[in-house]
């Protein structure tokens, strides 16, 4: 029988974003994962409702006022006033407010909330307390290990985790390496089978694309490097790789982050840079691409704590991946991936010279294909529903 979920996370639709312009706020990886989840949780027969708190960019005393969406009736937004701090206790108590009232409407079976942000885990350890409600926690990105997190924040982020992994009845864990004690299942990204677009038309100038057809000899090579760009995710790395290889490619860099400056400084003629793109922009250089590379730092310890999303994105696309062995990605798709180690920009070279080289040999690339069409399999959405809903019954939910 399916549960009724309460999903705590940081959620828009076009309502809340025409509302409260959340710009940096809004993260497009966020989004997706957040879609899933919903989607997966339905996809095993549950009733999800979805609180968010919408963070705006806006700096002030305005307060924004929370509603109930009419492009979802199963989301609701909180109530915020646009300063550090206050927003979080005004989503705190708001949300309280908001849990009373559905405790009465639709009690939850289960509460999952996303990350140890303040005002997600105080709520969690409230619903706990006050109803018995077992907490879930969306387990990812570190925050006390993310270079954008320090001083009292990152102090107030360690304190909370040491009161809420202790209290949690389960998680769910963006990689295998993470520890917690409680039962938990991994879920490392958002991955649907019906977008791996391995049976459309083959363009025409016969370049890897939809079809998953090898690349025509003498054409060259696109690669896609899509990320925040800073040191943590790899972009000097990608940059300092150039001098590694002659290959003759279209490197595209799009992006935004304390190394734009760098990107844009670079000298190379096979680098593009597009700067940052909306999101359908951004599918649309990934229909495009023959190549994405994933260059986060395996070193760097917000690594352990998260996993790059994007690489299921670009697999599902039916794209060759070239990426460095952060958190379990070795463990979990190295036959689909073409790994670098020790964040090495030598190794990253000839990672990028190997996936070119498959892109350009038919039989090569219809095998590599086939090892992408396996780990759709094993990580598609119903199966992870399945995971998922067996941890529901672990935990008495």
């Amino acid at each position: 029988m399916g549960k009724n979920v309460l999903y705590v996370t940081n959620y828009y639709l076009e309502d809340v974003i025409a509302q409260r312009s959340p710009g940096e706020c809004l993260s497009q990886a966020g989004q997706n994962k957040g879609t899933y989840i919903i989607d997966m949780l339905e996809c095993g027969g549950n009733h999800v409702t979805v609180w968010s708190n919408a963070w705006t960019k806006e700096r002030g005393l305005r307060r924004f006022k929370g509603f109930r969406s009419k492009l979802n009736p199963n989301v609701y937004y909180s109530d915020i006033i646009a300063l550090p701090v206050l927003n979080a206790y005004s989503c705190l108590y708001c949300s309280r407010r908001f849990l009373k009232r559905l405790v009465k409407e639709r009690r939850p079976d289960v509460l999952i909330f996303y990350n140890m942000r303040l005002e997600n885990s105080r709520l969690a350890l409230y619903a706990k307390k006050k109803f018995g409600i077992p907490i879930i926690l969306q387990y990812e990105d570190g925050l006390t290990t993310d270079e954008g997190v320090g001083g009292l924040k990152r102090k107030i982020y360690k304190r909370l985790e040491r009161q809420v992994l202790h209290q949690l009845d389960g998680a769910f864990l963006v990689n295998s390496k993470i520890k917690v004690p409680c039962p938990s299942v991994v879920i490392r990204g958002a991955v649907r089978e019906d977008d791996f677009n391995g049976d459309t038309d083959r363009k025409a100038d016969t370049s890897l694309g939809a079809a998953g057809r090898s690349r025509t000899p003498g054409l060259k090579l696109t690669f896609l490097f899509a990320s925040t760009l800073d040191e943590q995710r790899g972009t000097d790395v990608v940059l300092e790789a150039l001098s590694y290889t002659n290959l003759d490619f279209t490197l595209k860099i799009t992006g935004r982050g304390e190394a734009e400056e760098r990107v844009k400084a670079c000298t190379d003629p096979r680098v593009r840079f597009l700067g940052y793109l909306d999101y359908g922009d951004y599918k649309k250089e990934l229909s495009e691409a023959d190549i994405c590379i994933n260059a986060q730092l395996s070193r760097h310890a917000f690594g352990g704590f998260s996993f790059p999303s994007k690489i299921f994105e670009y697999l599902s696309a039916g794209k060759p991946v070239v990426s460095s062995d952060v958190a379990d990605t070795k463990e979990a798709l190295s036959d689909a991936l073409f790994l670098y180690y020790e964040d090495d920009p030598k190794q990253l070279a000839a990672a990028m010279e190997r996936a070119a080289a498959v892109c350009m040999d038919e039989k090569a690339y219809a095998g590599y294909r086939a090892k992408i069409s396996e780990v759709i399999r094993e990580n598609s959405i119903s199966s992870v529903a399945e995971n998922v809903n067996g941890l529901f019954e672990k935990i008495g939910a």
